[in-house]
């Protein structure tokens, strides 16, 4: 059991959500969960509840668009073949789809390529961009989501006579790629730095149909369409929900709640999202997850063709392989999970398994993780070298870590939460001393981890209609979390792989609790329990509550 506190100290005197209130038309509550998360100015809450074009940041004003429009321009103008070098997860595979849907409207020659998880790896690669140039001949390759440290292998390109518009949002290394263009959210102070790699596409591609500082008339229905693939993307790869990305996003969950093409209509279908508007929950826990599955187990073409799929038929038939593909990713995962050690209280998680299946190995890190509060990796062997996905929660930073421990890395790279890493495994405990001394020196100060929450009892949300237009909550704009507290009304309900119904007394919404197995030991009793629980509202069955975690009864200060 855990200890709670509020989000955020509330002062004593008036509400101090108040004014926010009056000024942006909201409900106390609602006002008071905006002003929990720090957006508590008009121009902070603008983005999701008046998500209009015209506040968007104009594209050009990212760097390297310029030159990479003119590049892209030219090839198209010369009939040459463009090649979009994709990711296999669902940022990488939502911008490659939105690059092609875009070349395809220009009249491009254009194909797209998506590495092997197993056996080609993260990024570009020279026996991959050596087979491109034997089979297909492009003149020009545009990355997305990857490529902005791949410098020698854009340096080989172009002695194969192909050139690179590179597109990335992952950290940067002092030399950038020899290309005809980088485009990239960190370099020379661009306002919105947490796009992801299909935000850094959708915004070429803005660039590229001249709809720039924002689209007009016929244009903004298409680019609303472009951006149901950048809410999936962004929500995917757990970029901050804030500020612009809160707009992009918001306006493409509304285009995902009206008519889609059947890739996205069998997505949506077989997630059970139907009827009603799409949430960015939705997305991450019913979408995202079969998208990746993909990529997790083989290869992520089949990904790129759903997203694409314009026929029904075709449509109906990847989406029948997405979803064995993904019910055999989760009892990869489950067995994985179930069979490491525990952690060992040590600062930062690292545990190896040299039969971990390379494809699931983030998700549990993501698991351990959030169980312990700790940064953490997960890691499987492959001729004798580490493969590991890492993880951490807010507050830490992965790619400070690694950079201490570079000396002893074959590789790594990623963002402050996610990041991967290989190194000789005869290298682990010179590995494993570094991260926990980064750890250490990270945690420094941060206190007991403690969940952090909105106020005691289920008075303080809003309505279903008033969370809808604080929408898209995740990353950076957490989902409403209140204490729960009461006696069981009756047994508790078992269904599923270790689920769990719940009453309380005195609440008239039911609470499930997934995977309680090994956690449930507090329903034995009979006296009062206390739970950290998000609302979920559907359209059919109204409210109900999501268990995220037990809660002691200890409560730290803010």
């Amino acid at each position: 059991m855990k200890p709670w506190r509020l989000r955020r100290p509330i002062p004593p005197g008036p509400d101090p959500w108040t004014r926010l209130a009056r000024a942006m038309g909201l409900e106390a509550p609602a006002a008071r969960l905006a002003w929990l998360r720090h957006a508590d100015t008009e121009e902070a809450l603008a983005w999701r509840l008046d998500p209009t074009w015209a506040r968007t940041t104009d594209p050009c004003l990212l760097p390297g668009v310029d030159a990479a429009v003119g590049r892209i321009r030219a090839a198209i103008d010369g009939g040459e073949d463009i090649v979009v070098y994709g990711d296999y997860d669902v940022d990488g595979v939502t911008a490659t789809a939105l690059l092609i849907r875009v070349l395809e409207r220009l009249g491009a020659k254009a194909s797209h390529f998506i590495p092997n998880r197993f056996s080609d790896g993260y990024g570009l690669h020279l026996d991959c961009i050596r087979e491109l140039a034997a089979t297909r001949k492009p003149k020009l390759l545009i990355s997305v989501d990857c490529g902005v440290r791949s410098v020698e292998e854009v340096r080989a390109s172009r002695e194969l006579g192909m050139e690179w518009v590179i597109t990335d949002h992952h950290a940067l290394q002092a030399e950038l790629p020899e290309a005809c263009a980088v485009v990239h959210p960190h370099l020379d102070g661009y306002p919105n730095r947490g796009l992801a790699g299909v935000g850094v596409a959708f915004k070429l591609a803005q660039a590229l149909l001249d709809a720039a500082p924002h689209p007009k008339g016929p244009d903004v229905a298409f680019l609303d369409g472009l951006l149901k693939l950048v809410a999936i993307g962004t929500i995917a790869d757990m970029m901050p929900l804030t500020g612009e990305n809160a707009l992009l996003v918001k306006r493409g969950l509304a285009a995902l709640s009206g008519s889609n093409a059947p890739g996205l209509a069998a997505l949506l279908k077989a997630a059970r999202i139907e009827g009603g508007s799409v949430r960015a929950q939705d997305i991450a826990f019913g979408v995202a997850p079969r998208l990746n599955a993909v990529g997790r187990m083989g290869g992520a073409e089949d990904a790129v063709r759903l997203l694409l799929a314009r026929d029904a038929g075709e449509a109906e038939g990847l989406m029948a392989r997405v979803d064995s593909l993904n019910a055999e990713r989760r009892e990869i995962q489950r067995n994985l999970a179930t069979s490491l050690a525990p952690p060992d209280g040590a600062p930062f998680d690292l545990v190896v398994d040299p039969s971990a299946h390379k494809g699931v190995i983030g998700i549990v890190a993501g698991q351990r993780m959030r169980e312990s509060g700790r940064p953490t990796a997960v890691c499987t062997v492959l001729d004798g070298v580490a493969q590991c996905s890492l993880r951490a929660p807010e507050g830490y930073d992965l790619g400070a870590l690694m950079e201490q421990a570079r000396p002893f890395l074959a590789s790594g790279g990623g963002h402050r939460a996610a990041a991967g890493m290989t190194f000789e495994l005869s290298r682990l405990p010179f590995v494993r001393q570094s991260f926990n001394q980064g750890a250490m020196e990270q945690a420094r100060g941060r206190g007991p981890v403690a969940i952090d929450v909105d106020g005691l009892g289920p008075a303080w949300v809003p309505g279903s209609s008033a969370l809808e237009a604080l929408e898209p909550f995740g990353q950076g704009f957490a989902p409403p979390l209140l204490v729960l507290e009461g006696r069981l009304a009756k047994p508790a309900q078992v269904f599923g792989p270790g689920h769990v119904k719940l009453h309380l007394q005195g609440l008239a919404e039911p609470l499930t609790w997934f995977f309680a197995e090994g956690k449930s030991a507090a329903l034995a009793g009979t006296g009062a329990l206390r739970f950290a629980a998000t609302p979920q509202d559907h359209p059919r069955w109204g409210r109900s509550w999501i268990v995220d975690e037990v809660l002691g009864d200890e409560v730290l200060p803010p």
